[in-house]
Protein backbone atom coordinates (compact mmCIF):
# COMPACT_ATOMS: atom_id res chain seq x y z
CA UNK A 1 0.00 0.00 0.00
CA UNK A 2 1.63 3.60 -1.16
CA UNK A 3 0.39 6.23 0.75
CA UNK A 4 1.54 10.08 0.89
CA UNK A 5 2.68 12.04 3.23
CA UNK A 6 3.30 15.33 1.74
CA UNK A 7 3.18 17.17 -1.53
CA UNK A 8 4.80 20.20 -2.75
CA UNK A 9 4.08 22.06 -5.70
CA UNK A 10 4.25 25.73 -7.28
CA UNK A 11 1.43 28.28 -7.48
CA UNK A 12 1.21 30.30 -10.91
CA UNK A 13 5.37 29.67 -11.02
CA UNK A 14 5.27 32.36 -8.15
CA UNK A 15 4.43 30.96 -4.99
CA UNK A 16 5.52 27.53 -3.29
CA UNK A 17 3.43 25.16 -1.04
CA UNK A 18 4.35 22.24 0.83
CA UNK A 19 1.37 20.49 2.40
CA UNK A 20 1.88 17.85 5.04
CA UNK A 21 -1.15 15.95 4.97
CA UNK A 22 -0.27 13.75 7.95
CA UNK A 23 -0.19 16.69 10.56
CA UNK A 24 -2.60 18.65 8.58
CA UNK A 25 -0.11 21.44 8.19
CA UNK A 26 0.14 23.89 4.79
CA UNK A 27 2.85 25.82 4.25
CA UNK A 28 2.62 28.96 1.72
CA UNK A 29 5.92 30.89 0.45
CA UNK A 30 6.98 33.29 -2.11
CA UNK A 31 9.12 30.78 -4.38
CA UNK A 32 11.47 33.56 -4.64
CA UNK A 33 11.91 34.32 -0.99
CA UNK A 34 11.96 30.50 0.55
CA UNK A 35 15.40 30.94 1.78
CA UNK A 36 15.10 35.25 3.11
CA UNK A 37 14.78 34.64 6.91
CA UNK A 38 11.97 35.73 8.05
CA UNK A 39 10.00 36.19 11.60
CA UNK A 40 6.39 34.86 12.01
CA UNK A 41 3.60 37.06 13.21
CA UNK A 42 0.29 35.15 14.88
CA UNK A 43 -2.55 36.53 12.95
CA UNK A 44 -6.22 36.33 14.99
CA UNK A 45 -7.33 32.81 13.00
CA UNK A 46 -4.16 31.04 14.42
CA UNK A 47 -2.23 31.29 10.90
CA UNK A 48 1.12 32.53 11.02
CA UNK A 49 2.26 34.94 8.79
CA UNK A 50 5.52 34.93 7.33
CA UNK A 51 7.30 38.44 7.34
CA UNK A 52 10.74 39.63 5.89
CA UNK A 53 13.23 40.23 9.18
CA UNK A 54 14.18 43.83 7.67
CA UNK A 55 11.47 44.87 5.63
CA UNK A 56 8.48 43.41 7.63
CA UNK A 57 7.27 42.29 4.24
CA UNK A 58 4.81 39.56 3.73
CA UNK A 59 6.20 36.13 1.93
CA UNK A 60 5.04 33.26 3.41
CA UNK A 61 1.96 32.00 5.62
CA UNK A 62 1.71 28.58 8.09
CA UNK A 63 -1.79 27.26 8.87
CA UNK A 64 -1.66 24.29 11.53
CA UNK A 65 -4.93 22.46 11.09
CA UNK A 66 -5.43 23.54 7.78
CA UNK A 67 -7.66 21.08 6.61
CA UNK A 68 -9.59 20.59 10.00
CA UNK A 69 -10.69 24.75 9.73
CA UNK A 70 -11.12 25.32 5.99
CA UNK A 71 -11.46 21.53 4.29
CA UNK A 72 -14.43 19.11 4.71
CA UNK A 73 -14.81 15.88 4.87
CA UNK A 74 -11.70 13.97 3.71
CA UNK A 75 -8.75 15.69 2.15
CA UNK A 76 -8.73 15.44 -1.98
CA UNK A 77 -6.58 12.29 -3.24
CA UNK A 78 -6.60 14.44 -5.98
CA UNK A 79 -3.58 16.31 -6.47
CA UNK A 80 -5.85 18.71 -8.83
CA UNK A 81 -8.52 19.24 -6.46
CA UNK A 82 -5.96 19.87 -3.50
CA UNK A 83 -4.62 22.79 -5.95
CA UNK A 84 -8.00 24.47 -6.39
CA UNK A 85 -8.15 24.02 -2.19
CA UNK A 86 -4.88 25.44 -1.72
CA UNK A 87 -5.16 28.13 -4.55
CA UNK A 88 -7.23 31.11 -2.59
CA UNK A 89 -4.67 30.89 0.40
CA UNK A 90 -1.68 31.08 -2.22
CA UNK A 91 -3.25 34.34 -3.92
CA UNK A 92 -3.74 35.99 -0.43
CA UNK A 93 0.15 35.66 -0.28
CA UNK A 94 1.27 36.45 -3.89
CA UNK A 95 -1.00 39.47 -4.13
Amino acid sequence: MVSTDTIEGIVDGRLWFHLDISNDVLYLRLADARSTPTYADEQPDGALLLRVLDTDQPVGLTIVNWWKKYGSGMIPDSIRDLEKTIEPFARKIAA
